[in-house]
């Protein structure tokens, strides 16, 4: 009896030591695992600078002011050519946080009158936060939001004799969202590359015109002003492209 109980005894304390023996490898390898995750994280984490290209189409109206002005922005600008630089702070592998400025040469609708000269521009800027996939795969894809400012700028210069004039029109207003999203191939660590589509949605609130005059001997003179639009519309852009970012 004697001998059965001690042999039962050591069955049991073995099997205890074997169970805990298995515990603590167990949580031996959770712990390095979190800990590779944490390293995994820490590299990702850093500074941000993007530069993009692309491809913007108009949609939507301008507003009007009292039946002066108005239509469709479509209906001056067919569409912009966009550079973009990006610059923000990747707070993890996933999380980035960051600002963009944004020059775009515009296309105008219809031919500029004959012996003038015309140009469209768009500006934006804003902020934006999103979200990348897949962290450590070499194709990651990613979404984002934001909210910024925009200002279409329409120019006509023409000249004749000592005489030269130019007119410019700023439509400006709030851009309260931005719906972005796109894949990154991942070259290396430090740099990736990939497609991206955005959409905006915003209202133009202020039109701002202006005519500079150079030389002497006409009516015309320098004048500036600026008007609300009354009835504000919505209108929106459709841009798509390449973006090169690199990570520090």
């Amino acid at each position: 009896m004697l001998w059965k109980l001690a042999s039962l005894s050591l069955v049991l304390s073995s099997s205890s030591a074997l169970a805990d023996s298995s515990w603590r490898n167990d949580g031996f390898r959770r712990k390095n695992v979190d800990y590779e995750a944490q390293e995994r994280a820490a590299e990702d984490r850093g500074l941000s600078f993007g530069l993009r290209a692309g491809y913007g189409a108009p949609f939507g109206k301008f507003g009007s002011m009292g039946g002066s002005f108005g239509g469709d922005v479509g209906d001056s600008v067919s569409g912009v050519i966009p550079l973009q630089v990006d610059a923000g702070y990747f707070f993890n592998s996933n999380l980035y946080l960051g600002a963009s400025f944004q020059y775009g040469l515009g296309s105008l609708k219809e031919d500029c009158p004959e012996g003038a000269s015309c140009s469209a521009r768009q500006l934006r800027f804003g902020v934006n936060l999103s979200y990348h996939f897949q962290p450590g795969e070499t194709l990651q894809p990613w979404v984002g939001l934001g909210v910024g400012y925009e200002a279409l700028d329409l120019g006509v210069s023409t000249s004749e004799g000592p005489l030269a004039a130019k007119v410019t029109t700023s439509i400006q207003g709030f851009e309260f969202a931005s719906f972005q999203g796109g894949f990154d191939y991942r070259v290396n660590k430090l740099f990736s590359v990939g497609p991206f589509v955005t959409l905006t949605a915003g209202q133009y609130a202020t039109v701002n015109s202006s005519i500079e005059v150079d030389g002497e001997g006409g009516f015309l003179e320098d004048t500036e002003e600026s008007d609300d639009i009354r009835k504000k519309e919505l209108h929106a852009w459709l841009q798509g492209g390449v973006r090169l970012q690199v990570r520090f």
